[in-house]
Order: C-alpha cells, then structure tokens, then sequence
C-alpha cells in the first residue's frame, strides 16, 4: 500500500492518473532523486518471482548548494545517460517526494465514497494542511471505516506537495523523454520493501529511518500499513558537518574520516584508541555520536506518538535504509541507545541477479526498489 499522487496531465491542474492513456509494459522504472545521488532501478516481474533488469547509482555533478538550474541540469543528463547507456526501453517512471514541500497527515473525515471525497477533498483537507490549498496537488488514501461517537468515519492518509515541487520533477522526467505514472511519498515507498522482506506481519511494527544526505524519513509500518510519517532534518549531511567542525575539514575529507570511523560503541575499542592516542577516531565517534543521539531523541519523540495512538503497540524492531545507514557502527549505537534491534535494509534482498549491486550501495535503494516494485496501473 502506498500514497500515490499520480502524474498529471497538465503540470498545474489537478492530479490526474494517466496510467490509462498508456498500453505499454506494466512495468515502471524506480527513480529516486536525492540530493547526492539519482538511484534507479528496473524490476522485471516473472509470477512471484522478481528479476533485476537495471539499476544506477548516479552521483550528481552539481553540489546540493547549487543553483535550482544547475541541479536541474545534472538531474537531466544523469538520467539521460543512464537510459541511453543501459538500453533501457521502458519509459514509465515511479519517481517519490519528501521534505518540507510534502506534508502527510492522518486524519478522519466524515465517511464518503471514494469518488465523493475527491470531488470535496480541497475542502475537506484545508483545515489539515498548513499551506495555501491552492498551492498543492492533493492525494489520498482510504485506510479503513469506523464509527466513532455513534458516527460513521473513515480513516484517511492525506498528502499534500506543493505545487511546484511536483511541477520541478514532471519537468525534469518529461525533458529526458519520460512519462511520469505516478509520484510517490519516500516513506510509503518502503512499504513494498517491508512486505517483500516478510517484515509485514501481524503484531510488533518496524520502525524505518531512510537516512539520506539531507533529510532522514521516519515512518512507522504496522501490519503493512505506515501507521507514522515524519521528515527530520537530521541526516548524513548532519553528522558530514559535524566531522568538519571538529576537525576544520572539507567535506569530502569529513565523509571519509565518517566511513572509516563512524562511531566507537565497543569499550574495548574506545580503550585501545585511547591508549593508541588515536585523535581521528575519538573525534569522529564523539561527533557522530552526538548527531546519533539527537536522531534518538527524534525517534524517541514518534515512538511515544505512535505508542499514544492505542493499546498493544509496540516496536519490534528498527531498519535502516539510504545512503548514510552504512555509517560504521552506527545501527550498533542505535540499537544500544533504543534498546531495540537495528538493523540495515538490504532492498535487493529478495531480487534475483541483484548480486551485481555492491553491498555499500544496497542501502541507499530502499526507495528506489519500493518504487520499482510497483506495476504500471496497480493503483487503479
């Protein structure tokens, strides 16, 4: 299950499926834009197995400081290349959302049919949505209907994208020749992992952190449903600038002092890099460790949320995905400090032929493949 607000036929219109003016391949091509890298991935489906056809780890030319344009353009000729040089022919894409432009709120309306609640969603919505309603393409789902105080309702993930963040990325997929089938929310995309890897099972929930250059999404998935969405500006840029302050470096000297480093969890290591004065070490793992314990107090501050929200619920266990999940030690500290098992997301877990992928990449593709794993129309 996913929020997906699909491509629009008309950049500023109202969200439109166009799934159906389409009678190619069911299959869609995973694009996930991040700020450091473009990760793509092409699933092939053969009954119930899954077959990877294609995928690219596509660092960006221009910095995440650069100019609107410029990223623009190293977006473009980074996919470009990619479908050129793979011969990929599918040209239906699944691309995903997140940040301060996307707002996700779990809310109940009055109970409505499907079709009533699109014609009254703008209405129905702005009282949820902390930007102009005229500014945002809405998109929602239907989780369940209940009856509350002797009235009939229905439970609703209501997304909201600013307008023209959603028109930024159409823009970019229809320059390099491609046709949007839907955009996706970075979170709900790692749904379709979670059930693929049999994390989806009645009782405890798994709680996801995609902790990406610049944003880390936390969402709570209970019985294959995300039950929690939160975008938190603590991500692997955080702990990157952290490193530098501590050790008046640039950036590209900080990420490797993080990679080979991380953060010292063991006592009997912390003692030998005392007792070896190794400065490099200690200073890494004290400053990762502190961006570590406020991403702590961020997932503290959900659980609590989530744990409020009815009887029975608990957190089974903590999976890390995105490109900073691999930081040396760093699922060790968290599982120390969370008292939860934390683990790493391996997406290609249950992919054939995906051994081609090297294993410090498979991270940073959680929602690459979440999106990948949808099929052209199965949103219908």
């Amino acid at each position: 299950m996913g929020i997906e607000m699909e491509a629009v036929t008309s950049k500023f219109g109202a969200l439109k499926g166009v799934a159906e003016l389409f009678l190619g391949p069911r299959d869609v091509v995973g694009v996930d834009v991040g700020s450091y890298a473009i990760k793509v991935v092409l699933l092939k489906h053969e009954g119930s197995a899954v077959h990877l056809k294609a995928w690219g780890y596509l660092p960006l030319a221009a910095k995440a400081e650069a100019s609107l344009d410029e990223r623009k353009i190293s977006v473009v000729n980074a996919l470009r290349a990619f479908f050129i040089e793979k011969g990929v022919k599918v040209k239906d894409v699944a691309t995903a959302l997140s940040g301060n432009s996307v707002i996700v709120r779990y809310v109940k309306f009055p109970r409505l049919t499907k079709t009533e609640l699109q014609s009254t969603l703008a209405t129905e919505a702005e009282p949820f949505i902390p930007f102009d309603i005229n500014e945002v393409q809405l998109g929602f789902h239907i989780l369940s209907e209940i009856v509350e105080e002797g009235q009939k309702k229905m439970e609703t993930v209501l997304v909201a994208a600013k307008k023209d963040v959603v028109a930024a990325r159409l823009d970019i997929l229809e320059e390099c020749g491609l046709h949007p089938a839907l955009i996706d929310v970075d979170s709900f995309t790692l749904e379709n992992v979670n059930e693929r890897a049999g994390n989806a099972k009645e009782g405890a929930a798994t709680l996801y952190l995609n902790i990406g250059h610049m944003v880390t999404n936390l969402s709570i998935i209970e019985n294959g449903v995300t039950r929690v969405v939160r975008d938190v500006f603590i991500s692997g840029q955080t702990m990157t600038k952290a490193v530098m302050k501590a050790f008046q470096c640039e950036a590209a000297k900080a990420d490797d002092l993080k990679k080979i480093y991380g953060v010292i969890v063991d006592p009997a290591e912390k003692e030998k890099a005392l007792a070896d004065g190794n400065r490099d070490a200690l200073g890494v793992s004290q400053a990762v460790g502190q961006v570590a314990r406020d991403l702590v107090g961020e997932v503290h501050r959900s659980v609590d949320f989530y744990l409020s929200q009815g009887p029975d619920r608990s957190i089974a266990r903590i999976v890390l995905s995105g490109g900073s999940a691999r930081a040396k030690n760093l699922d060790k500290h968290l599982s120390g400090e969370l008292k939860v098992p934390v683990s790493v997301l391996d997406p290609f877990s249950f992919v054939k032929g995906a051994e081609v992928v090297p294993e410090e990449l498979r991270s940073a593709f959680g929602v690459a493949v979440g999106l990948a794993l949808r099929q052209n129309r199965d949103w219908e």
